[in-house]
């Protein structure tokens, strides 16, 4: 015996309904944090030479790297990424400490 499909006849959506303890899509970075990550981006690019050294060092899209770094929120991942590839601690990107201001991205001198 073969049941036939049911028709709809009206529309209908299923969703599932978020964990509170899932992931967010807006950064968990303050505006601030984020600007200071996405200067230490530029400052990677220009050492690194181009925004794929940059993505190839930080295992991730270029596309990503460079939407970050110009439109899109930076997420915490990477600017954790970020860190790592400056060989820098996380807070000092993100407090904007590095780079300092006025050190040469080619030879580190201020």
């Amino acid at each position: 015996m073969m049941l036939g499909m049911g028709v709809l006849r009206e529309p209908k959506t299923w969703r599932r309904e978020r964990p509170k303890t899932g992931t967010r899509r807006s950064s968990d970075l303050t505006p601030e944090e984020q600007a200071n990550v996405r200067r230490a981006l530029v400052f990677l690019k220009t050492r690194l030479g181009s925004w794929p050294a940059v993505a190839k060092a930080m295992g991730a899209e270029k596309s990503t790297v460079w939407r970050s770094a110009h439109k899109r929120n930076v997420s915490a991942g990477l600017a954790l990424r970020a860190a790592r590839v400056a060989g820098e601690p996380l807070e000092r990107l993100l407090t904007g400490s590095w780079p300092a201001p006025g050190v040469c991205p080619h030879c580190g001198r201020s």
